[in-house]
């Protein structure tokens, strides 16, 4: 049992991880480039957590891929997907090598799930990161070319976060609103092998805004984690439903008084595996492990962060054959290194402690370059990164879409690479747009701006 960080002279996140056909494990996320932006990033570990070998897949300038999701290969190697102004899909080798990695044209499209299908091929589904924000699904062949694309708007919008097999095709969970500020329903929502639409029930939790991330089929049922409130406070529950998306049950978790942030959700060996964020009220995120039975009886829970960590995410659980755990994602590190985070357990999450911070580099920037926010979408708070080559006064400020200002600041910043932590707890789910001024003693202008979108989905 242990518990692990991986870090290197830039910025990583991990978003996702599976188990490959060799008995190893690949992590997948992100790391960022010194004045150019989010790369995709791929790593493989054995058991003991030891780096077998790591990737960074190169994008075009001005661009940011991010991968967000993989699934295992029967040949050993994974596919990964993720978020870029277009969809794509990328298959590595066992050694971790690029067999193919192709762009759909498909405008904005941000990816929260993959799985293999019964002939070799691949299902993915998400939601278009645009006004009106719609949820998609499409299918890929084994080569990774395109076979169907199925897009499903609402009024205001619709998000698929997660996908399972079913009889009649394919069953997925997520969330719905009408408009800004209505509580968000959680949603099932029944496709056809073709990806037309069959049949979609809708749940409120406690009539309160809910959203359905992960769904697993066990027998004739599924499960689905799921993040809802509980008064003003995030909440994580889950939902027992039959083939036909009826409620069988549902669980809430108590929230003591702090918020709860879902992460990830697995079932194995007749038990329900969840990992969440609890923020405290000394600042530290702390990252959670929680096993409970099939009833949602809790057994077992850990915190596994500690003061080492800002905050800690495990975005991925992945259930090994002996009954260990093991969990994946990003830790933020005092006082500002992000490293992707690993933790093995055995089946009652029993580990060991964290130990040991490596130093990052503090190269300074080339030019300057204001990063896509992580992470997004986000629930309550993101990660607004830049970097200046120069000492200079900047200014951010994030707006909505109707142009007012929901969030500024104004600082003089020596030449280096910052964060700025944005906190949406008090706004209405939707897109925001963030800007970055630089100015200077002699050009009160700015001598450069950009502006980039985030979303916010609660």
């Amino acid at each position: 049992m242990w518990q692990k960080t991986y870090e290197r002279n830039t910025q990583l996140v991990g978003n996702d991880a599976c188990q490959t056909a060799d008995g190893n494990f690949v992590i997948t996320g992100a790391t960022s480039i010194a004045s150019h932006g989010y790369a995709i990033f791929v790593m493989k570990i054995n058991g003991l957590g030891d780096t077998l070998w790591t990737n960074t897949i190169p994008n075009a300038p001005d661009e940011n891929d991010v991968a967000s999701v993989i699934t295992a290969t029967d040949d050993g190697g994974v596919v990964i997907a993720g978020q870029n102004d277009t969809a794509w899909a990328c298959k590595l080798d066992n050694s971790g090598n690029i067999i193919w990695h192709k762009k759909y044209l498909l405008f904005s499209r941000f990816s929260e799930d993959i799985k293999k299908t019964d002939d070799n091929g691949f299902i993915i589904c998400g939601y278009v990161n645009d006004l009106p924000i719609s949820a998609f699904i499409f299918k890929i062949d084994s080569m990774g070319s395109l076979i169907w694309d199925r897009t499903f708007s609402y009024q205001f919008l619709r998000v698929f976060y997660s996908i399972a097999k079913h009889d009649s095709g394919f069953i997925l969970t997520g969330f719905e609103s009408p408009s800004i500020g209505s509580p968000n329903k959680m949603i099932i929502f029944c496709v056809n092998n073709q990806g037309d639409s069959l049949w979609q029930k809708s749940y409120y939790f406690n009539n309160r805004s809910s959203s359905g991330r992960k769904i697993i089929k066990m027998n004739n049922d599924y499960f689905i984690g799921s993040g809802t409130v509980d008064s003003s406070k995030g909440q994580i529950a889950f939902m027992k439903i039959d083939m036909n998306g009826d409620s069988i049950f549902t669980r809430r978790f108590p929230v003591n008084g702090r918020d709860n942030y879902f992460n990830s959700f697995a079932v194995a060996n007749n038990k329900l595996i969840f990992s969440y964020a609890r923020d405290s009220s000394f600042g530290l995120a702390n990252s959670y492990g929680l096993i409970t039975d099939l009833n949602g009886n809790i057994i077992n829970q850990r915190v596994f962060t500690n003061s080492s960590f800002v905050w800690g995410s495990l975005r991925a659980i992945v259930p090994i054959a002996n009954g260990d755990i093991l969990f994946a994602g990003t830790g933020q590190l005092q006082p500002s290194a992000r490293v992707i985070y690993a933790v093995r357990t055995d089946s009652l999450l029993n580990t060991s402690e964290y130990i040991g911070v490596e130093q990052i580099s503090n190269n300074v920037p080339k030019s300057f370059y204001l990063f896509n926010n992580y992470p997004n979408p986000f629930n309550p708070t993101t990660t607004i990164k830049y970097e200046i080559p120069k000492d200079a006064e900047i200014t951010i400020k994030v707006y909505d879409l109707l142009g007012r200002e929901v969030f500024s600041i104004n600082e003089y910043k020596k030449a280096g690479s910052y964060e700025v932590k944005f906190d949406g707890a008090n706004l209405a789910s939707g897109m925001y747009l963030y800007k970055l001024v630089v100015g200077d003693n002699t050009n009160k202008g700015g001598i450069f701006s950009d502006t980039k979108k985030m979303v916010l989905l609660k």
